[in-house]
């Protein structure tokens, strides 16, 4: 099923506008920053995914 929106994961804005083929993301835009790597982009359940994913969470000991 095609999402609604994608989220950019350059700049975490939501895009309205892509192409959506056999369940994978062809081409999409950003208006934001730019970007056009599709693999750059997430549906909202994926998105959701990384955001749990500890391996991308700040490293606390960074001091940043």
């Amino acid at each position: 099923m095609m999402p609604d929106y994608l989220i950019c994961l350059e700049c975490e804005n939501p895009i309205y506008t892509f192409e959506w083929k056999e369940g994978k993301i062809k081409e999409a835009l950003c208006d934001v920053c730019g970007n056009e790597d599709p693999e750059q982009f997430a549906t909202e359940d994926d998105y959701e995914d990384l955001a749990m994913d500890r391996r991308w969470a700040p490293d606390p000991t960074s001091g940043s």
